[in-house]
């Protein structure tokens, strides 16, 4: 233990108080306008402005206990456990939820120590080994957190700490966002390239549809849920890939899926069309291509990825790609296949080189992650 630093229960430095019962903030008390109840949300994404619901004053006199004032500290109990928030100045009168805790630090700790300390790793590690193994893992008990082991500075020291993270954090989210519009300018370049190429030439080529290209085999899929699936070697494929590996297959060969439904297809955030091949299983939220010419397969994988859907897609709570609209989507394609391979292979040394640079980006972003961790450690052990 560094000199001057002392190890305290955490329960010795801060008092504890866990959401009420789910059954105390039954939906039916919920008024328009009043006292804000307070989520997981709100620890999770470190705001505290988008307010769902609220009780009225009569309620909120009866939960008191459980109000938020500046300064203290939230954390999530459930699901994305262990995410906190320092409760800012200023905020709408309310009271936490079922989900939280709520942590009311005493004048010996820091708001921001005690936040800054909880987000690092070692306390984290703690956090989960207490939670155990369950699928949905929950914070332990409030009498279990109270015994673990705070390392703690003086109050003054305490505070140079808090202003040297600041500073470093405020520095390393700078970079963080940098690197991610970096990453998303490296993305963007292979759709930007490719969506020039196929214009360039689509005026030379005739348009086809993709039944005119290839055979649906949509008839053949067969859905299993998850209760009924067995665990096995076969890729269990849906609207965005893979989404278990099962003991059967009704596929074998080479195929074109394409998601038939999910926010995704209008997202982007990860590909609509990819192969598929081999022996696996699909489901019924992606389409099943065959084609007669693997040119042709990439092809019209290569060019779905480079266009916009959304005027072929219905349904705004659940967005849909089917057959028929999928079917009426005109690709510009070359009659030969040769001339079709050509355009591929440009579009692979493009991809690769833009992924070589997504890469540089990637291993940016994880560099400050973990720099962040470092610092966090370096903070705690007295080397900061």
């Amino acid at each position: 233990m560094t000199t001057g630093w002392q190890r305290r229960n955490l329960g010795d430095v801060c008092s504890f108080v866990r959401g009420p019962f789910g059954g105390s903030l039954k939906k039916e008390i919920f008024v328009p306008k009043g006292f804000a109840v307070y989520e997981q949300q709100h620890a999770i994404y470190n705001q505290f402005d988008q307010i769902r619901y609220f009780i009225d004053e009569n309620k909120f006199s009866e939960m008191e206990r459980f109000e938020l004032r500046a300064n203290d500290l939230i954390m999530s109990c459930s699901g994305t456990m262990g995410k906190v928030a320092v409760v800012p100045e200023e905020i709408k009168h309310g009271i936490i939820n079922q989900a939280l805790l709520k942590l009311t630090p005493s004048k010996a700790i820091h708001s921001f120590f005690l936040k800054y300390w909880m987000d690092s790793q070692d306390f984290q590690e703690m956090l989960k080994e207490q939670a155990g193994g369950a699928a949905i893992q929950n914070v332990a008990s409030v009498s279990i957190l109270k015994e673990i082991k705070i390392p703690l500075p003086s109050f003054e020291e305490q505070h140079r700490i808090v202003t040297l993270l600041d500073e470093a954090f405020a520095d390393i989210a700078t970079a963080k966002a940098n690197a991610e519009k970096n990453l998303q300018n490296a993305r963007a370049l292979y759709r930007s390239v490719a969506s020039d190429l196929f214009s360039d030439h689509a005026t030379g080529w005739p348009n086809r549809t993709l039944d005119q290209l290839a055979t649906n085999l949509d008839s053949k899929r067969i859905p299993i849920t998850k209760s009924d699936r067995r665990s096995g070697e076969y890729p269990y494929y849906g609207a965005s890939g893979i989404v278990d590996y099962v003991d059967g297959y009704i596929f074998d060969g080479d195929h074109l899926l394409i998601s038939e439904d999910g926010a995704n297809l209008l997202a982007r955030s990860t590909p609509i069309a990819f192969p598929a091949s081999g022996k696996y299983w699909v489901n019924n939220h992606a389409h099943i291509l065959k084609f007669d010419d693997m040119a042709t397969q990439k092809f019209v994988e290569l060019y779905l990825e480079s266009i916009p859907l959304d005027e072929y897609i219905t349904g705004a709570a659940q967005p849909k790609l089917n057959q028929k609209a999928l079917n009426s989507i005109p690709i510009p394609i070359p009659e030969s296949t040769t001339a079709q391979q050509s355009i591929v292979e440009r579009l692979f040394d493009m991809q690769e080189q833009c992924d070589q640079l997504a890469t540089i980006h990637e291993q940016k972003l994880t560099a400050l992650d973990d720099l962040k961790k470092s610092l966090l450690h370096q903070a705690f052990s007295g080397q900061l």
